[in-house]
């Protein structure tokens, strides 16, 4: 079993020494399906036809009850039969009480012709729990949990990852002021890396606790840096019960459990909960690069401190030596991983911060492995590309869009997909749309007019019939000579303090590599990730080097950089001097005069200027 089985408690483990129950346990409810589903047999169930068969007064009388698939369920000749992932869910319990001790769910149950499995019970609106169960025989499971509500009390059983599913005897819910449900860790906020404090709320009944602090192995296994330590409850707080834990080793990633108990019993474990060390910031990382004249290449650098891992970029800067069309943005969204057609996922801005570039934008959106589109359902659905300068060739801008519709979770066709522009007010400009005529991903070729100096694309529909897909999108346009076409080469998450590639080294084309160090710590309650600033780009290789790039033959313009950021042009003739960065952006234009002309610049970068029909790369 993976390692995510091993780090939920086993539930299965009874709550040892609960006293008997006497006259403070309240039965909540107490089924005997043994006595209830005769029909069938354990290797052959009679599977019903319709919910009412289970809940209706012509059938079995489970009234207020439900079960998510009326079919994936039946008699069993003495027990009630769910497929896997089928769950039945009680009705409402009456009379849960939230100051009369915790709630217990006992459930009878079997897995079918297997010896490994979950049992997952659901209690309300709290987490689910699931028991690890290592037998294909019939097994006691017990729950305890602590209510918070008077109402939404309910119970849902299932079978988790059981592929033939499982057989349920009985389930009988108690509620009693003994019975100890187990405590609930939070995550600690002042790990410093060799002390953390961890915390819970009290339990009703507890008079102590107990925990256990541990690291795992590379076998998996537990190493205990503190095992079953008492710890008493404070006695001037009554709403939280806090113990020190030090000794902790540097690098080490630590867990805490924690159990409830009185004279009479013990609960089961508390969740396991990750100790992170807080972490305020990361320093960048320091990168040098070895590469061949082949291309193949080695980034280095030195490990730094509180990093878990690093995201890798490497970019491509090519300066056009004449007019072309040019990859102004690509995203394939490789980033996203899970999902499918017929069990697409909701996406939000957090996740557009996955993609390639950032400043994408969005509402209504879905994703599924590979892919992110739109889901209309209330409003209009969009996804636009961020801020693009797509001024040159007049504003003309192609894009290739691979593109996939379903209706009903189904492929299809039929479905219309409008496209526009949008202007740095957010303006839009003249819509057009496009028709999906192939049930399934296919590129289409859109062409827009209108591209300002920062226009975005954006894809966008309001009809809720369909879900649209995409798994590339490119941008392309008509650079003039000079233009810097930037693009991703390669990106990559890794846990070394280093990495590998190849890269095609050509004329007038040069590879940089970046490092960002990738952390976590703990802000409001919730393990977050903290980031570096990205490292200095380092040059990969150049065939070409930092050197002027001539367009044509013109010999009367000169630049040089005189420091502190100034660029001397000199020309012959009146000419206009514009300045780029690496990124393709216009920093700085001015209308040269005969002589010579000076710029002044913030950047202390490489930059193009292009003076006329002549470009240099100049290092400030």
């Amino acid at each position: 079993m993976k390692k995510v089985f091993q780090s939920i408690v086993a539930s299965v483990m009874l709550v040892a020494g609960f006293a008997t129950a006497n006259a403070e346990t309240k039965v909540l409810l107490d089924v005997d399906f043994s006595q209830k589903c005769t029909a069938g047999s354990e290797e052959t169930p009679q599977m019903f036809r319709y919910s009412t068969d289970f809940t209706g007064s012509t059938g079995l009388g489970m009234t207020g009850w439900t079960l998510s698939s009326a079919t994936g369920a039946g008699q069993a000749g003495g027990s009630l039969y769910l497929k896997d992932n089928v769950s039945v869910r009680t009705s409402y319990l009456s009379g849960v009480a939230t100051n009369n001790g915790a709630v217990k769910v006992t459930l009878v149950a079997k897995l079918n012709k297997t010896t490994m499995g979950m049992v997952r019970m659901k209690y309300g609106l709290l987490a689910a729990e699931d028991s690890e169960v290592y037998t294909g025989e019939w097994i006691t499971l017990e729950y305890v949990v602590t209510p918070t509500s008077q109402y939404s009390n309910y119970v849902q059983i299932s079978p988790f990852l059981v592929a033939d599913g499982m057989f349920l005897k009985s389930i009988k819910i108690e509620q009693s002021p003994e019975f100890l449900g187990a405590p609930v860790g939070g995550l600690p906020n002042d790990c410093d890396g060799s002390s953390f404090t961890a915390y819970w709320k009290p339990i009703t009944g507890a008079t102590k606790y107990f925990i256990d602090v541990y690291s795992y192995n590379a076998a998996k296994e537990k190493v205990m840096l503190v095992n079953n330590r008492e710890v008493l409850p404070d006695a001037e707080s009554t709403t939280i019960v806090r113990h020190k834990v030090e000794g902790l080793a540097a690098g080490v990633k630590y867990f805490y459990v924690v159990r409830a108990a009185n004279a009479t019993g013990i609960s089961k474990s508390s969740a396991e909960v990750e100790v992170v060390k807080i972490v305020n910031s990361l320093a960048a990382p320091v990168v040098t690069v070895d590469c061949d004249k082949d291309g193949n290449y080695k980034a280095t650098w030195s490990p730094v401190k509180d990093a878990e891992s690093y995201f890798v970029k490497v970019i491509s800067r090519r300066t056009l030596k004449a007019p072309a069309e040019t990859n102004i943005l690509f995203e394939d969204f490789n980033c996203f991983t899970t999902g499918s057609f017929s069990k697409y996922e909701y996406a939000y801005d957090r996740h557009l911060a996955l993609l390639n570039d950032e400043g994408w934008t969005g509402a209504e959106m879905a994703y599924i492995k590979g892919a992110c589109g739109l889901a209309p359902y209330s409003n209009e659905a969009f996804l636009a590309t961020p801020a693009l300068n797509l001024a040159d060739d007049n504003g003309k801008v192609t894009v290739e869009l691979s593109a996939a519709a379903i209706k009903s979770n189904t492929l299809t066709t039929g479905a219309w997909l409008k496209y526009a522009l949008i202007d740095a007010n957010g303006n839009i400009g003249a819509t057009d749309s496009v028709q999906l005529d192939y049930a399934g991903f296919k590129k289409y070729t859109l062409t827009l007019n209108g591209g300002t100096a920062a226009s975005k694309v954006k894809l966008f529909s309001s009809d809720q019939n369909y879900r649209y897909f995409f798994d590339e999108i490119t941008v392309k346009q008509v650079k003039p000579a000079g233009y810097v076409s930037v693009n991703n080469v390669a990106s990559a998450d890794t846990e070394e303090s280093s990495y590998s590639g190849s890269v095609a080294l050509g004329a007038d084309i040069e590879y940089y590599i970046s490092v960002t160090a990738e952390g976590r710590t703990v802000k409001s309650g919730a393990i977050t990730a903290v980031y570096s600033d990205p490292s200095t780009e380092v040059l990969i290789g150049s065939q070409s080097g930092i050197a002027d790039v001539d367009i044509d033959s013109d010999n009367s313009v000169s630049v040089k950089a005189t420091g502190n950021g100034q660029i001397d042009v000199t020309v012959a003739t009146e000419t206009v001097v514009s300045v780029y960065n690496l990124a393709g952006s216009c920093i700085a234009t001015i209308n040269a005069q005969p002589g010579t002309n000076s710029v002044s610049l913030s950047t202390r970068s490489i930059v193009i200027v292009k003076a006329g029909n002549k470009a240099f790369k100049v290092i400030l």
